[in-house]
């Protein structure tokens, strides 16, 4: 059966989370912030008595689900049922490659156009690799000085990362949730003469690790070496507080791949995703 999820279900929703927890890092992160039974698009599908998956489908569309390994394929379809007949449909699918692939063979027949899908390798670091090359730079939470710099930096990495402009889609929504992440501290740079030339947003955190994304070095600050330094210092940083830090990436973005790998990111695993149209009458739903 698929319900609304409550605030009584956390423990159930951790317990199902925890049996894989660095593939559920970011779920996790949204149970722990006390969303059920406080904000939409939390869902679960029960059994028994027992929490046995569980579904966000998040303002955006972004869509993230976990289900026990027995009852994945019933879980999935249910999921995929459901999900078609909400308000907010899904618009970004993504996850482990295992359940994703599951809700998407349900979802297909029910879902909009489809803009891309493609693999990506889920990336893990617990150690870094030695020192060796360029001298190391100082990474640290953005300023509010930053804030239009950072904006126009993100606009463009979600351009060329997921071919998506969401800052033209809704300007004033992209801007107020990239406030809203710099005033919590959640986007770090490193500078070099007065402007910004790497940027990451920290975002997810669970006993297991710390999630990062957004990755972006301006494109004529490229091929020198800050991608790889920043990651470095930031990661850094972060192992200080965290047993992990994780990532994950289009698996042909090669370039990206050896920023991470050269820093000491082993794969985890892999995920699947999908980025889905709206039509034109159904945007304002995402936004």
């Amino acid at each position: 059966m698929v319900r609304e999820l409550r605030a009584a279900d956390m423990v159930g929703a951790l317990a199902l989370l925890r049996e894989r927890p660095m593939q559920n890092v970011f779920l996790e992160h949204v149970v722990l912030q006390g969303t059920l039974g406080r904000i939409p698009g939390l869902f679960g599908w029960e059994s028994g008595g027992r929490l046995r998956g569980l579904l966000v489908v998040g303002p955006q569309g972004g869509t993230a689900l976990e289900a026990t390994q027995a009852h994945r394929d019933e879980v999935c379809s249910d999921f995929a049922a459901f999900a078609a007949e909400l308000a907010m449909r899904p618009r970004h699918i993504i996850g482990h490659e295992d359940l994703t692939g599951a809700f998407w063979s349900a979802y297909e027949a029910k879902a909009d156009p489809v803009i891309w899908t493609r693999r990506e390798p889920f990336y893990a670091l617990r150690e870094l690799m030695p020192k060796s090359g360029n001298a190391e730079i100082q990474v640290a939470p953005a300023e509010a000085s930053d804030l239009d710099e950072i904006v126009q930096n993100s606009r463009q990495q979600h351009t060329e990362d997921l071919k998506d402009d969401r800052y033209a889609a809704d300007p004033e929504g992209f801007v107020a949730r990239h406030r809203a992440d710099l005033r919590a501290g959640r986007w770090v740079v490193a500078r070099s003469r007065g402007r910004i030339c790497f940027q990451v947003h920290v975002g997810a955190r669970s006993g297991t690790a710390v999630q990062v994304g957004g990755v972006f070095t301006p494109l004529e600050l490229r091929n020198r070496g800050w991608a790889k330094r920043g990651m470095r210092a930031l990661s850094a940083r972060l192992l200080r507080t965290h047993p992990a830090v994780c990532l994950f990436c289009d698996e042909e973005n090669a370039a990206a791949r050896r920023v991470y790998e050269h820093v000491g990111f082993e794969v985890a695993f892999h995920h699947q995703s999908w980025l889905l149209e709206h039509s034109p009458a159904d945007r304002s739903r995402w936004l």
